[in-house]
């Protein structure tokens, strides 16, 4: 038997054969590209849009949000992008920005109730952004999704259409040099009309039931305090006195046992750091990273063409398995039920420290249903507020 060829041995000429790396570049590109733009098939037909209605009232409204689970949208207004900001904006697409699929509009009517809104002003008109900064023009780069307004008069429109159902939004990432923050505040309110927002008062957050929440929006601004009825300020960090603080973990990681690591030492932590205005939330995302960011679907194609360099930044987004945002989310989404399942099975998760919000990208029915399954288990209807059975979970194959 003679030596064994070195098969690997491809030689610089062959790998930018125009053939080859015409080859590469539509497939690369394609896969990058489809996980934006296609979206995962319903699966339920079922309406979810009065989930809470049908689901939780009126045997379960004396609720509160802390008793029960209800679906996140992590960056809900970046289905779509308008616009691109910031000083390398030439490298913002719909890759390294877009985290959802659907319209905040579709996953108000998918079941998703929470939303994160990060406000950005461009040419004088209210957006939703995406931005490594919370000014854009301080920011390396960022995009614009869908319009403010017209996401309230949606929001507003759901609401009298499903008077059931609540909603929070959780504004964030403010930029004061844009737009003042009580400014900011009243444009929201009067959009939404005040008879769909939520006034706290001075009740805590425990005390809050789903039945005084139906048919309102829970105004929460992580920003300096400032009075407005309207608007609960809220924190997100071990400890506060505000009414609302979000308990979270944020894993920044592109890789899924990094990302189960660090959620599986943050529950495990709140067995004895949970707090009475603490609103624990499963921060289910996994992030590109710089050098992901910076070269997924960048067109492949420099502003002189030069096909060396073009045909080197193609083979290493495909040696290196760049992922979109979307592509990501796809990939954790498929194993959080078998996750918490998990969690659930070995005690990490218990009725203690269990998630009140599912806070995901490319949200849609799918967890809403898995909130709704939830919801039945013995560690959310086991609550001092309520009798009746318990339904088991569906364990995953």
């Amino acid at each position: 038997m003679g030596p064994v060829k070195n098969t690997t041995n491809i030689s610089f000429k062959t790998i930018f054969n125009p053939a080859i790396m015409g080859i590469f570049l539509f497939f690369n590109t394609a896969n990058a590209q489809n996980s934006v733009k296609t979206v995962l098939p319903d699966v339920n037909s079922n309406d979810l849009s009065r989930w809470i209605g049908n689901e939780l009232l009126p045997e379960k409204g004396q609720l509160t949000l802390k008793d029960i689970v209800i679906p996140g949208s992590h960056d809900a207004g970046m289905s779509v992008l308008t616009a691109t900001g910031g000083s390398q904006k030439g490298t913002i697409n719909k890759c390294n920005t877009l985290t959802q699929s659907l319209s905040i509009e579709k996953q108000m009517k998918a079941g998703i109730r929470m939303f994160d809104l990060r406000p950005g002003v461009l040419k004088d008109t209210l957006y939703l952004k995406h931005s490594s900064s919370d000014c854009m023009e301080d920011a390396i780069g960022g995009g614009y999704g869908e319009k403010l307004l017209p996401v309230l008069a949606a929001s507003k429109n759901f609401l009298q259409q499903n008077p059931s159902e609540f909603l929070i939004f959780s504004f964030s990432h403010f930029c004061p040099k844009e737009i003042a923050v009580e400014t900011l505040a009243k444009k929201v309110i009067a959009a939404l009309g005040k008879e769909h927002v939520f006034v706290a008062g001075n009740k805590k957050l425990e005390d809050i039931t789903i039945n005084e929440l139906s048919g309102k929006v829970l105004l929460a601004f992580e920003s300096p305090k400032f009075s407005d009825p309207g608007i609960v300020i809220n924190s997100m960090t071990e400890r506060s006195d505000l009414m609302l603080n979000f308990k979270r973990a944020y894993a920044a990681t592109n890789n899924l046992n990094k990302l189960i690591l660090t959620e599986t030492v943050f529950f495990t932590g709140l067995k004895t750091q949970l707090n009475p205005n603490d609103l624990v939330r499963l921060d289910w995302q996994l992030t590109q990273s710089a050098k992901e960011a910076a070269m997924v679907c960048n067109a492949f194609e420099s502003d002189q063409p030069n096909p060396l360099f073009d045909g080197a930044l193609l083979l290493t987004n495909v040696l290196s398995r760049h992922k979109s945002i979307i592509s990501h989310a796809r990939s954790a989404n498929k194993v959080l039920k078998k996750q918490i399942t998990k969690w659930l099975e070995d005690g990490t998760i218990n009725q203690q420290n269990k998630p009140n919000i599912l806070y995901v990208d490319d949200a849609g029915e799918w967890v809403t249903q898995y909130c709704i399954e939830l919801n039945k288990s013995s560690v959310y209807i086991n609550n001092k507020r309520l009798t009746g059975n318990t339904v088991p979970l569906k364990k995953e194959p």
